[in-house]
């Protein structure tokens, strides 16, 4: 009795035929819906070049290197805030 305990006997799962018939619908969508997802292939996009990227107030290019007079103030302020602390 105690080995049957420690070691119990295999057991088999059956699938349901719904399920199987399911798991079947499923692959059977995801095949097709690969198959057209090639026609939507993304391009490399390219984008034109901005000459004044570093002058515009609300870019994140602008706020690193506070070129210009809002993120010079920015940073100012910043500092005196990072001092008193």
């Amino acid at each position: 009795m105690l080995p049957i305990i420690l070691v119990p006997q295999t057991y088999a799962v059956e699938v349901s035929k719904l399920r199987q018939q399911l798991d079947e619908a499923h692959f059977a969508w995801a095949k097709d819906w690969k198959q057209r997802q090639s026609d939507f292939k993304i391009e490399n996009i390219r984008f034109t070049h901005d000459p004044h990227w570093n002058k515009r107030i609300f870019s994140l290019q602008a706020a690193r290197d506070g070129k210009n007079w809002f993120w010079s103030g920015v940073h100012v302020v910043v500092g005196w805030g990072v001092l008193s602390i």
